[in-house]
């Protein structure tokens, strides 16, 4: 399963917004994502995936404006942990 599959799994079910509407060109305007619900998915984000997001939500909504954006961004998230734990081990 990708990220893009999981993160559409998790907002579905979590925060019940249909998974039809979560495609990647979908605003988090258009999905009714305001900043105290991005707070919610970034904590369901870092619990789900084992990251940390260090960005505050203001950054966060200023930097990703679409599911496709957020996907990308938890992509990254999950890389660079990797890495991290990679080079711990």
């Amino acid at each position: 399963m990708t990220t893009e599959d999981r993160l559409r799994t998790l907002i579905a079910k979590d925060f019940a917004i249909p998974a039809e509407r979560l495609t990647p060109q979908a605003t988090l305007e258009d999905l009714e994502v305001d900043s105290l619900r991005m707070i919610e998915i970034a904590f369901a984000i870092e619990e789900t995936f084992g990251v940390s997001i260090d960005e505050d939500t203001a950054a966060l909504m200023g930097r990703i404006h679409t599911f496709g954006e957020l996907c990308a961004y938890v992509s990254e998230l999950v890389t660079s942990h990797g890495k991290a734990a990679t080079a711990r081990a």
